[in-house]
């Protein structure tokens, strides 16, 4: 089977599998994107290794499902406590993180000691924060994001998936086509500018039209802006993944989906456009907070 035969049927086994667990929500979808988080995190310190890095993968676990299920219990259900709970559980949790990975170190006598704690706490960052920050979209309580289908911000959480995959489809089968500019030859050869000025319009489009139909109470400027954002800080975080790839002189960071490579390479996308989308919607209450 070709490599484009793998990604379509991974596709269509996944795809439905997401919507799913997103439409589900409460603790399914939590739960669901912690093991996803996890085994990015894996990946990425798989990426580590091969530097002769050695991060403390079992706190890097820890700390990053205490922050995936803190912020789930602050925002699932009736109980939800808002924005600034959830950023508190998270400043926490990075904080007592730190301080964990910087005691343990101590017993592990291992070299490189600055590159073990630095590579230990940017994967909970990186990947964690960012997760966090979908959590949150899922969850949400805004009056305009809660959409004509399913609970709270399930049909956000949707309308960002598509808008993420029409970004990918279209850069790919633009930059097939008729990509002759090269975008970033020294992290990623095969990439062009006409797929990303593809990929950039598909995911516009998409959350644009989604949006009319799941979120209608959505302004439709702010929707295009959601999809642009999409469009742009999506490939950067796919490129952020390659160089680290690069760097590490492999070609994926795992071997768990077919024609994809792993969960991170799957990923890479979503972690940059999370927590930009995120910001975007919720721009106003968190202006709010710095001026009370």
């Amino acid at each position: 089977m070709t490599n484009l035969g793998k990604r379509v049927l991974v596709g269509a086994v996944g795809i439905p599998l997401a919507v799913s667990l997103v439409y589900a929500g409460s603790w399914f979808f939590i739960v669901a994107l912690v093991a996803i988080a996890l085994q990015a995190l894996r990946e990425f310190y798989h990426l580590a290794d091969s530097k002769h890095a050695s991060p403390n993968q079992a706190v890097g676990i820890l700390v990053t499902s205490a922050m995936l299920l803190g912020v789930g219990y602050m925002v699932v259900g009736d109980g939800a406590r808002g924005l600034m709970a959830s950023a508190s559980v998270i400043g926490l949790v990075m904080m007592v993180g730190t301080i964990l990975t910087l005691t343990i170190e101590l017993f592990r006598a291992k070299e490189n000691a600055v590159f073990n704690t630095s590579t230990t706490m940017f994967g909970v960052t990186y990947i964690g924060i960012s997760m966090a920050s979908l959590i949150g979209l899922r969850f949400t309580k805004q009056p305009e994001l809660l959409g004509t289908w399913g609970a709270e911000g399930c049909s956000l959480v949707v309308t960002l998936f598509v808008s993420v995959w029409m970004a990918d489809i279209a850069a790919y089968f633009v930059g097939l086509t008729i990509g002759r500019h090269k975008l970033f030859p020294r992290v990623s050869p095969k990439k062009s500018w006409e797929g990303a000025i593809g990929g950039l319009v598909g995911s516009t489009a998409g959350f644009g039209v989604l949006s009319m139909y799941l979120m209608p109470s959505l302004d439709l400027t702010t929707a295009l802006m959601c999809g642009a954002v999409v469009g742009i800080v999506g490939p950067l975080g796919d490129l952020s993944e390659s160089l680290l790839k690069r760097d590490a002189t492999v070609k994926d960071s795992g071997e768990l989906l077919p024609g994809h490579g792993g969960v991170f390479d799957r990923f890479d996308s979503m972690l940059f456009a999370a927590p930009v989308v995120f910001l975007i919607l919720h721009a106003d209450h968190i202006v709010k907070l710095f001026t009370r």
